[in-house]
C-alpha cells in the first residue's frame, strides 16, 4: 500500500485550488508540476496498483507570454487575470514569485497573516501557487510587481505544440507531454534542497516513465533523443536513500524502481 508523502488536508486543498482556477480563468489553464503528473499517470497507476497516485502540495500553473505584446496586452493576459483571481480568493504574494494561502488545519478557514500569528504553527498549512511563464517579457516589471518563475522547457512545449488536452471537472485543461514533464522534473531535481521535494520528483520521474499512456519504450527513446544533455547531467542524482523512500511512497519494490530509473539515467 502507498505511503502518503503529504498530509491529506494539504493535497485536498491543493486540488480544490485547481478547481477554482479551472473554473474562473477564461481559457484552459496549463497545469505543470506534480498535479500534471497525477493527471497523466493516475489512471494506469491506479489500475495496476489498486490505489491512486500521489497527490501534490503545491499548484504550478503555466502561461504563455509573447515578447511582442504591449504593456496593455500584458495587463490583459491570462497571467494578469490569474494574479487577480488569486488575490480575490484569498491568496497573498509570498516572496518575489509565489502566492500563498494560509489555512487553519482545524477549521480549514483561510487566514490573514495577522490572524495566523495567533495560531500555533502546527495548526497551520501553507498552500502555494506558483505562476510559471515560458519567457519573461522585457516590459514585465513595468506591468507587474511579481517576479515570475520562467521555465524554458515550457517554451519548447509551446513552440512544438507538445501538450495533451485532458478534462478536469469536465473542463479542458492543458498538460505538457510526458517527455516535457520528465525533462522539467529532471531539471528541478538538480536544484532541490528539500528532501520531500526530491522524493516527490523521483516518484514522478519513475511514474511518468512507467505509467504514461504513451508507453515506456517510446517515451524513454523520446526523452533520450530530445534531451540527451539533461539525461547525462542528471546521472546519479537519484541516490539510494531517495530511491528507497520513493519506492516506499509508491508502494513498489525498490529494485523495480531502480531498474526503471537506470534505463533513463544509468
Amino acid at each position: 500500500m502507498i505511503k502518503d508523502l503529504y498530509d491529506i488536508l494539504e493535497t485536498t486543498d491543493s486540488k480544490k485550488a485547481i478547481e477554482i482556477l479551472v473554473n474562473k480563468l477564461p481559457e484552459p489553464i496549463i497545469l505543470l508540476g506534480g498535479w500534471a503528473v497525477y493527471l497523466t499517470v493516475n489512471e494506469l497507476f491506479e489500475k495496476e496498483n489498486g490505489y491512486p497516485y500521489l497527490g501534490s502540495k503545491d499548484v504550478d500553473i503555466g502561461f504563455h507570454i509573447d515578447q511582442a505584446w504591449s504593456n496593455d496586452e500584458l495587463a490583459e493576459s491570462s497571467f494578469a487575470k490569474a494574479m487577480n483571481i488569486l488575490l480575490e480568493i484569498g491568496y497573498i504574494p509570498s516572496g518575489t514569485s509565489r502566492f500563498l494561502r494560509i489555512i487553519n488545519r482545524e477549521t480549514e478557514e483561510t487566514l490573514t497573516e495577522e490572524q495566523a500569528k495567533s495560531i500555533p504553527q502546527f495548526n497551520l498549512f501553507y498552500l502555494y501557487v506558483d505562476p510559471i511563464v515560458d519567457i519573461i517579457h522585457p516590459k514585465h516589471y513595468e506591468v507587474f510587481s511579481i517576479e515570475p518563475i520562467d521555465e524554458p522547457l515550457l517554451s519548447v512545449a509551446f513552440e512544438k505544440e507538445r501538450f495533451e488536452t485532458m478534462e478536469y471537472e469536465n473542463i479542458p485543461i492543458l498538460i505538457p507531454t510526458p517527455e516535457i514533464l520528465i525533462a522539467t522534473k529532471l531539471m528541478s531535481f538538480l536544484g532541490r534542497d528539500k528532501e520531500d521535494k526530491r522524493i516527490k520528483d523521483a516518484c514522478d520521474i519513475y511514474s511518468l516513465l512507467w505509467y504514461s499512456p504513451i508507453g515506456f519504450n517510446e517515451l524513454l527513446n523520446s526523452i533520450k533523443e530530445n534531451h540527451p544533455d539533461l539525461c547525462n547531467h542528471a546521472k546519479g542524482i537519484i541516490i539510494e536513500d531517495v530511491a528507497t523512500k520513493a519506492s516506499m511512497h509508491l508502494g513498489i519494490d525498490i529494485q523495480t524502481f531502480i531498474g526503471v530509473i537506470k534505463q533513463l539515467l544509468g
